[in-house]
């Protein structure tokens, strides 16, 4: 249960659950925390007027103090402005300019797919090179980088979207592909140079090269390694930067990016326990791309979470492991609902999260997958929570929570590929028509 209580009423222990504003507008990294101190109360009172506490999360000798407090809030919606179902994700006046180009955002995608494979054919080929001892061509891959990088920045949404289409049967092939991209992202937004965000996404290509030098058994052994076989996993770094440091084409940083990606700030990394100050700028970035797509990937030895639970756990893990500030800058970079997250409207619709809305990242695209009653629509539609539109109506759609895709049977590999696929066709179609 929650309730809604004044800032100045706010005492230590206390589990706030929401805020008066947008999570995008605060200082808070997510809605849900405890209070823990005098500092962070005056956080919170600097921030917002009122917030809502979960009484149910809160210590039972802090539960006292909110005997006072405003009534409860039974609903955030009145049951009368839940809107109706299948709503258009077209803005209906047309002196209005929807923030929203579907066909924009299909086109991106084809361009998107088409980078992502080209760029998947030469993952497969380096590793393969990798595994054979054989010399790999990182001229190519600086190119292909250099494409990614443009691509990102014409498509960022549909090359985020496609970092889905994961496989757990070709982990280190995707994982590698997905950081790269992770990693343009994040240096994008960082404001990063073109030719440091080249550098930084080349070594997040080749991060994990050496485990091609893993013994198969070991790399893909579906349970627990055995200390002993741990210890031979953990020598893919010094093994990718042995395979590497010879050639001509790649920098100190780049090097640093493969040998150094498993370091800590704590020096409990591996392979040269490196700390804090000695762990370099760019390695600290791909070291979080690196575990939040490791995380929200399926293996053979277990299933991945959902995006903003991995961004939950990065918070978790960042004093000890990550930069701070970075971490901070990565889940907002992302978003509170990142693109791919699975999520449940207030409508009861089930969606997934495909494009970010700037300014209203509370309000992003969703494609439409199943209604109400939990059935497949036969067509999805796009659905664009910040169209103009909903300020016309009584209740407009919003994003009820974040749901995990596999406890409702949905497949977002396979949606993906459909939708990818299909705009692929559709763009031949229309060549060949013009």
């Amino acid at each position: 249960m929650k309730i809604k209580v004044f800032s100045e009423d706010l005492k230590i222990g206390m589990y706030i659950c929401e805020l008066d504003c947008p999570w995008i507008e605060s200082p808070f990294l997510f809605q849900g925390f405890p209070l823990k101190n005098d500092d962070e109360i005056q956080q919170v009172q600097a921030t917002c007027q009122y917030v809502y506490v979960d009484t149910d999360k809160t210590p039972f000798e802090v539960k006292p103090n909110l005997n006072t407090i405003s009534p409860v809030i039974q609903k955030s919606h009145k049951e009368s402005n839940v809107p109706a179902e299948n709503p258009d994700f077209t803005d209906s006046d047309p002196s209005k300019k929807s923030e929203f180009d579907k066909s924009n955002f299909t086109q991106n995608l084809v361009n998107a797919r088409k980078v992502r494979d080209k760029t998947r054919d030469y993952i497969d080929t380096m590793l393969a090179e990798a595994r054979m001892g054989r010399v790999v061509d990182t001229k190519i891959a600086k190119d292909l980088v250099a494409e990614l990088a443009s691509n990102i920045a014409s498509s960022l949404d549909a090359s985020m979207w496609l970092t889905q289409l994961k496989n757990k049967d070709e982990y280190t092939a995707i994982h590698s592909l997905n950081v790269c991209v992770l990693s343009l992202t994040f240096g994008r937004a960082l404001k990063l140079p073109q030719d440091e965000l080249e550098e930084l996404g080349l070594g997040a290509l080749l991060h994990d090269i050496g485990k091609m030098r893993v013994p198969l058994n070991v790399l893909n052994k579906p349970g627990k390694l055995t200390p002993d076989e741990f210890e031979i996993m953990k020598s893919h770094p010094g093994m990718g930067y042995e395979l590497l440091r010879t050639e001509k084409n790649l920098s100190q940083e780049v090097l640093a990016i493969v040998r150094s990606h498993h370091e800590r700030l704590n020096g409990q990394g591996y392979p040269d326990k490196l700390n804090d100050t000695s762990i370099t700028y760019f390695t600290k970035i791909v070291t979080i791309t690196d575990v939040y797509d490791a995380i929200t990937s399926d293996r053979v030895y277990h299933d991945g979470m959902t995006p903003h639970d991995a961004m939950q756990r990065l918070y978790e893990w960042m004093p000890d492991n990550f930069d701070k500030e970075l971490v901070q800058q990565f889940i907002r970079t992302l978003g509170i609902y990142p693109i791919g997250s699975a999520v449940q409207l207030n409508t009861g619709q089930i969606g997934l999260v495909v494009k970010l809305n700037e300014g209203h990242r509370l309000k992003p695209v969703v494609m439409l997958i199943m209604n109400r009653d939990r059935e497949y629509y036969p067509q999805r539609k796009l659905l664009n929570l910040a169209s103009s539109i909903w300020n016309k109506k009584t209740g407009k759609p919003e994003i009820k929570r974040i749901i995990d895709a596999k406890e409702f049977n949905i497949d977002v590999k396979k949606i993906i590929d459909e939708e990818s696929l299909a705009s692929i066709k559709a763009a031949h179609v229309n060549k060949a028509v013009t």
